[in-house]
């Protein structure tokens, strides 16, 4: 009589050990050094949550810079299932992902939380969802404003004429024309040898950049600029995502999304002003744009936000909408 029984126990036992004995393996490439912010106050603590939560049903691994992909083809890659989560940015999309490019319009915002923030409230709202079809958006988020570092003082409009800067991205390339100087765009694991080579003049990325990448060992002065904020994401696989077990979906959606947004959004605002202090004690000279100064880029700048509303479908509705998250979020406060 109790052979039955212990067949069923021992049945249920087996189950539950290889269930238990084969998580799913997630790849999560990250193309930038483990040291970035990114992964240290992003990826990293919400690795944990997630597999916490997930009941041992996922593992997930990181590997950084290009071992399993590159800035350029980090998305495709993530798309085909080459890679299942990916950290990248959008710089190499932009035909792919024009309306997510709106946070990197100048003049619109005041700090990396109110467009971290905003750009992930449109694609809550519906406002840029259709941008996002072919992946599973874990979270959209934006890197810390753009400064200009370079390897002379840049004070006045008059010093960007024939200035070489080095962008990473379409709009800041068109802005850098704008003000006088000459745009080279590139990756940025280049824009170090670059400068060091003397092929630029200086660059204009995200503040955290010019640590990360080590960019202040090959610049000497920076100025806060006005040029937005790079959109970034972390993408996954969707079909992958939809042949996880129950517990490991509710894990990811629980922990991505709104909470992961926030935790970037405010991290990266820390992250500029701890740039800004790191380079000031490193003998860099730190400034913001004198207000007649800034006036005269606003002047000079203004035609990108009305490009790129005329290229963009609905880009009026879009940059309205971006707006109004702006104004949210800025009432709602870090």
């Amino acid at each position: 009589m109790k052979f039955p029984l212990l067949i069923g126990a021992a049945l249920t036992a087996m189950a539950h050990g290889a269930q238990a004995a084969e998580p799913t393996m997630l790849r999560f490439a990250l193309t930038a050094p483990p040291t970035t912010w990114v992964n240290t106050m992003g990826a990293q603590p919400w690795s944990k949550e997630v597999t916490d939560a997930a009941d041992g049903t996922l593992d997930i691994k990181f590997f950084f810079g290009t071992t399993l992909g590159t800035v350029r083809n980090i998305y495709d890659r993530t798309v085909a299932g080459a890679v299942d989560i990916s950290f990248g940015t959008f710089g190499e999309l932009t035909g792919q992902f024009q309306k997510v490019n709106v946070t990197t319009l100048p003049f619109e915002t005041r700090d990396c939380y109110e467009a971290a923030t905003a750009l992930w409230r449109l694609y809550k709202n519906g406002t840029i969802t259709e941008e996002f079809a072919h992946v599973k958006p874990l979270v959209l988020f934006t890197f810390p404003g753009y400064v200009l570092s370079t390897t002379k003082p840049v004070k006045t409009l008059a010093d960007m004429d024939g200035l070489k800067v080095i962008t990473t991205a379409r709009i800041t390339s068109q802005g850098v024309q704008l003000l006088g100087g000459v745009p080279i765009t590139l990756i940025p694991t280049e824009i170090y040898s670059a400068l060091q080579r003397g092929t630029g003049q200086g660059t204009l990325i995200s503040w955290a950049a010019v640590t990360v990448f080590k960019l202040d060992e090959v610049t000497k002065y920076d100025v806060d600029t006005p040029f937005g904020h790079g959109p970034t994401y972390f993408f996954m696989n969707k079909e992958l995502f939809a042949k996880l077990p129950a517990v490991a979906q509710a894990a990811l959606d629980k922990y991505s999304g709104d909470p992961l947004n926030q935790r970037l959004a405010k991290a990266g605002a820390k992250i500029q002003d701890e740039a800004r202090a790191l380079l000031s004690s490193r003998g860099h000279t730190v400034s913001d744009l004198e207000p007649a100064v800034a006036e005269e880029w606003r002047r000079r700048l203004s035609s990108i936000t009305q490009e790129w509303i005329a290229a963009t479908p609905d880009g009026t509705k879009v940059v309205d909408a971006y707006r109004k998250e702006i104004l949210a979020a800025r009432v709602m406060g870090k």
